[in-house]
């Protein structure tokens, strides 16, 4: 059918290891067939009795291997990223059972307009999430899940555009260009975050794009 990337902005307790967890396995196996997949990382990173930042939040399937999983940063609503951080419900890793380094990015999950009809289940349920008649506004990972897809989805068409008689980019190679080019966040005492926090930063959707159109796929390996 043509599908490039896949959005799961889902996800539930880690209850078994990855290697038994069937909906883990279901998007390794998505990767495997050439489809990136995007995972919210989940929305666990306080103690909901303290308040405290704490890990092994990472939902399921947000500890698949091979999956981009995005916690959620808050741009403050300015344009530029230096008092970005990283949202304090945004899921820190490693994962339980595994331990794996998750999540792998983090994108803007902090109020986040988008469309919310005035007759729909959420927009009855969350009344003051409403904007206006047809939008609302909500935070979470999974609209950094969401925000992440649309550059991975950027990258791809970026590099077909340029590439457009060499192979597609392969799934762990759009992967490597959503991670490399993330810019590290830093704390308010202006530290930086570790990676279980923030993976290796905040996605670039530019730096991403002008990466993924300079790479010929053409060339052989190496």
């Amino acid at each position: 059918f043509g599908i490039d990337v896949i959005n799961l902005s889902l996800g539930h307790p880690i209850m078994e290891p990855a290697s038994r967890d069937p909906l883990v396995q279901a998007v390794e196996a998505a990767v495997r067939a050439g489809i990136v997949v995007v995972v919210s990382a989940g929305n666990n990173g306080t103690n909901p009795d303290t308040g405290k930042i704490g890990s092994f939040g990472i939902n399921s399937p947000g500890n698949a291997p091979s999956a981009i999983t995005a916690g959620a940063a808050d741009t403050q609503h300015t344009i530029v990223r230096r008092d970005d951080r990283v949202a304090y419900f945004s899921s820190r890793g490693p994962t339980w059972y595994d331990a794996y380094a998750k999540p792998d990015v983090v994108a803007p999950g902090v109020s986040l307009v988008s469309d919310l009809p005035s007759r729909s289940t959420l927009a009855q349920q969350l009344p003051g999430a409403r904007v206006g008649s047809y939008f609302g506004s909500l935070s979470g990972t999974s609209m950094a899940s969401g925000v992440t897809t649309g550059v991975v989805a950027l990258v791809l068409e970026a590099n077909r555009s340029y590439n457009y008689a060499g192979p597609s980019l392969t799934t762990n190679a759009v992967k490597a260009v959503v991670e490399y080019t993330a810019t590290t966040l830093s704390d308010d005492s202006g530290s930086p975050y570790d990676a279980l926090a923030q993976g290796t930063g905040e996605v670039n959707g530019d730096g991403a794009v002008r990466l993924a159109a300079s790479i010929d796929t053409s060339m052989p390996v190496g």
